[in-house]
Protein backbone atom coordinates (compact mmCIF):
# COMPACT_ATOMS: atom_id res chain seq x y z
CA UNK A 1 0.00 0.00 0.00
CA UNK A 2 1.72 3.24 -0.95
CA UNK A 3 1.03 6.62 0.56
CA UNK A 4 0.25 9.77 -1.33
CA UNK A 5 2.98 11.78 -2.43
CA UNK A 6 1.74 14.89 -0.66
CA UNK A 7 2.33 13.90 2.70
CA UNK A 8 6.44 13.67 2.03
CA UNK A 9 6.61 16.44 0.10
CA UNK A 10 7.36 19.04 2.97
CA UNK A 11 9.90 16.35 4.12
CA UNK A 12 11.97 15.71 1.19
CA UNK A 13 15.14 17.57 0.52
CA UNK A 14 16.10 19.61 -2.72
CA UNK A 15 17.07 16.15 -5.17
CA UNK A 16 15.37 13.76 -2.76
CA UNK A 17 13.15 11.20 -4.09
CA UNK A 18 10.96 8.48 -2.58
CA UNK A 19 11.60 4.68 -3.56
CA UNK A 20 9.31 3.27 -1.29
CA UNK A 21 6.19 4.12 0.59
CA UNK A 22 3.75 2.50 2.46
CA UNK A 23 1.02 2.81 5.05
CA UNK A 24 0.03 0.86 8.19
CA UNK A 25 -2.57 -1.30 8.03
CA UNK A 26 -5.37 -0.47 10.40
CA UNK A 27 -6.82 -4.34 10.09
CA UNK A 28 -3.39 -5.58 11.31
CA UNK A 29 -2.69 -2.82 13.82
CA UNK A 30 -6.09 -3.78 15.27
CA UNK A 31 -5.49 -7.40 15.33
CA UNK A 32 -2.13 -6.71 16.83
CA UNK A 33 -3.67 -4.94 19.43
CA UNK A 34 -6.29 -7.24 20.06
CA UNK A 35 -3.94 -9.85 20.63
CA UNK A 36 -1.63 -8.29 23.17
CA UNK A 37 -4.76 -7.55 24.98
CA UNK A 38 -6.17 -10.45 25.27
CA UNK A 39 -2.32 -11.84 26.40
CA UNK A 40 -1.56 -9.24 28.66
CA UNK A 41 -5.30 -9.45 30.02
CA UNK A 42 -5.48 -13.31 30.76
CA UNK A 43 -2.05 -13.02 32.48
CA UNK A 44 -2.85 -10.00 34.30
CA UNK A 45 -6.28 -11.92 35.10
CA UNK A 46 -4.72 -15.21 36.46
CA UNK A 47 -2.32 -13.34 38.35
CA UNK A 48 -4.58 -11.36 40.11
CA UNK A 49 -7.17 -14.29 41.08
CA UNK A 50 -3.52 -15.90 42.23
CA UNK A 51 -2.50 -13.22 44.35
CA UNK A 52 -6.40 -12.62 45.86
CA UNK A 53 -5.56 -16.69 46.85
CA UNK A 54 -2.49 -16.47 48.07
CA UNK A 55 -3.45 -13.31 50.11
CA UNK A 56 -6.42 -15.00 51.50
CA UNK A 57 -4.13 -18.14 52.48
CA UNK A 58 -1.59 -15.24 54.39
CA UNK A 59 -4.48 -14.51 56.33
CA UNK A 60 -6.18 -17.62 57.10
CA UNK A 61 -2.73 -18.81 58.16
CA UNK A 62 -2.09 -15.41 60.26
CA UNK A 63 -5.17 -16.56 62.17
CA UNK A 64 -3.68 -20.27 62.78
CA UNK A 65 -0.22 -19.45 64.08
CA UNK A 66 -2.18 -16.84 66.49
CA UNK A 67 -5.10 -19.37 67.53
CA UNK A 68 -2.32 -22.05 67.91
CA UNK A 69 1.70 -21.43 67.35
CA UNK A 70 3.16 -24.51 64.77
CA UNK A 71 5.39 -25.01 61.90
CA UNK A 72 3.11 -23.26 59.95
CA UNK A 73 4.32 -19.97 61.33
CA UNK A 74 7.88 -19.99 59.24
CA UNK A 75 5.95 -20.74 56.11
CA UNK A 76 2.92 -18.19 56.70
CA UNK A 77 5.16 -14.64 55.09
CA UNK A 78 5.82 -16.47 51.75
CA UNK A 79 2.28 -16.62 51.20
CA UNK A 80 2.49 -12.40 51.78
CA UNK A 81 5.88 -12.58 49.63
CA UNK A 82 4.07 -14.42 46.83
CA UNK A 83 0.78 -12.88 47.04
CA UNK A 84 2.68 -9.17 46.37
CA UNK A 85 4.69 -10.43 43.70
CA UNK A 86 1.64 -12.16 42.17
CA UNK A 87 0.01 -8.64 42.36
CA UNK A 88 3.11 -6.91 40.70
CA UNK A 89 2.43 -8.75 37.63
CA UNK A 90 -0.98 -8.61 37.15
CA UNK A 91 -0.48 -4.76 37.68
CA UNK A 92 2.37 -4.45 34.79
CA UNK A 93 0.14 -6.70 32.37
CA UNK A 94 -2.86 -4.91 32.61
CA UNK A 95 -0.42 -1.94 32.06
CA UNK A 96 1.27 -3.23 29.26
CA UNK A 97 -2.84 -4.14 27.70
CA UNK A 98 -3.71 -0.45 27.16
CA UNK A 99 -0.01 0.92 26.27
CA UNK A 100 -0.67 3.29 23.33
CA UNK A 101 0.26 1.90 19.54
CA UNK A 102 3.44 2.68 17.68
CA UNK A 103 3.33 6.68 16.70
CA UNK A 104 4.56 5.99 12.97
CA UNK A 105 1.57 5.05 10.77
CA UNK A 106 3.39 5.87 7.14
CA UNK A 107 6.96 4.71 5.73
CA UNK A 108 9.31 5.68 2.95
CA UNK A 109 12.51 4.83 1.86
CA UNK A 110 13.92 7.55 -0.32
CA UNK A 111 17.40 7.94 -2.08
CA UNK A 112 18.98 8.83 0.60
CA UNK A 113 16.98 7.90 4.05
CA UNK A 114 14.43 6.00 5.66
CA UNK A 115 11.39 8.34 7.23
CA UNK A 116 8.76 7.55 9.64
CA UNK A 117 5.66 9.56 9.87
CA UNK A 118 3.07 10.35 12.52
CA UNK A 119 -1.04 10.29 11.70
CA UNK A 120 -0.36 13.98 11.58
CA UNK A 121 2.68 14.05 9.16
CA UNK A 122 5.00 14.81 11.45
CA UNK A 123 8.49 12.84 11.13
CA UNK A 124 8.87 10.50 14.16
CA UNK A 125 12.25 8.72 13.20
CA UNK A 126 14.55 9.16 10.17
CA UNK A 127 17.72 6.60 9.46
CA UNK A 128 20.21 8.19 7.02
CA UNK A 129 21.18 5.12 4.92
CA UNK A 130 24.68 5.23 5.69
CA UNK A 131 23.56 4.65 9.33
CA UNK A 132 21.68 0.98 8.05
CA UNK A 133 23.49 -1.82 9.39
CA UNK A 134 21.04 -4.90 8.80
CA UNK A 135 17.61 -5.38 8.42
CA UNK A 136 15.21 -7.83 10.06
CA UNK A 137 12.26 -9.09 9.99
CA UNK A 138 10.64 -10.49 13.24
CA UNK A 139 7.36 -11.16 14.96
CA UNK A 140 4.30 -12.43 13.20
CA UNK A 141 4.57 -15.43 10.82
CA UNK A 142 2.32 -13.81 7.66
CA UNK A 143 2.88 -10.08 8.22
CA UNK A 144 6.31 -9.86 10.39
CA UNK A 145 7.27 -6.56 11.13
CA UNK A 146 10.44 -4.61 9.52
CA UNK A 147 13.53 -3.68 11.77
CA UNK A 148 16.10 -1.83 10.78
CA UNK A 149 19.41 -1.74 12.37
CA UNK A 150 21.63 1.15 12.98
CA UNK A 151 25.52 0.79 13.27
CA UNK A 152 26.10 3.37 15.83
CA UNK A 153 23.50 1.06 18.17
CA UNK A 154 24.90 -2.37 19.24
CA UNK A 155 22.42 -2.33 22.26
CA UNK A 156 19.34 -1.78 19.70
CA UNK A 157 17.67 0.79 21.83
CA UNK A 158 17.15 3.04 18.68
CA UNK A 159 15.80 0.38 16.05
CA UNK A 160 13.72 1.72 12.91
CA UNK A 161 10.77 -0.08 13.33
CA UNK A 162 8.23 -0.29 9.71
CA UNK A 163 5.36 -1.97 12.05
CA UNK A 164 1.90 -3.49 10.62
CA UNK A 165 2.67 -2.77 6.98
CA UNK A 166 1.25 -5.21 4.04
CA UNK A 167 3.66 -6.78 2.06
CA UNK A 168 6.68 -6.09 4.91
CA UNK A 169 8.95 -9.10 3.32
CA UNK A 170 9.09 -6.98 -0.54
CA UNK A 171 9.63 -3.76 1.67
CA UNK A 172 12.26 -5.58 3.46
CA UNK A 173 14.21 -6.91 0.13
CA UNK A 174 13.30 -3.40 -1.27
CA UNK A 175 15.51 -1.73 1.44
CA UNK A 176 18.03 -4.49 1.61
CA UNK A 177 18.91 -3.76 -2.32
CA UNK A 178 18.70 -0.14 -2.13
CA UNK A 179 20.63 0.66 0.66
CA UNK A 180 22.90 -2.28 1.84
CA UNK A 181 23.81 -4.45 -1.80
CA UNK A 182 25.23 -0.48 -2.38
CA UNK A 183 27.45 -0.50 0.58
CA UNK A 184 28.76 -4.29 0.13
CA UNK A 185 29.40 -4.00 -3.36
CA UNK A 186 31.77 -0.89 -3.13
CA UNK A 187 33.93 -2.27 0.41
CA UNK A 188 37.07 -2.68 -1.45
CA UNK A 189 37.81 -5.54 1.38
CA UNK A 190 35.51 -8.11 0.13
CA UNK A 191 36.19 -10.31 -2.64
CA UNK A 192 34.37 -10.00 -5.57
CA UNK A 193 33.01 -13.68 -5.32
CA UNK A 194 31.44 -12.61 -2.05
Amino acid sequence: MTTPAAIWTPHLQPGERIVWSAAASLALRRADINRQRVIFGGVGAFSAIVAIFLAARFTESMLLTAAQPSLLAAFTPLFLIFALAMAVLAYSSFRKMWRPSPAATHFAATDARLLALDANGAIVDELPKGEIDSVVAGGRARTPDIYVLRKDDPDEKRVFAIEHIERPLEAKALIEDAYLLEFASADPEQPDGL
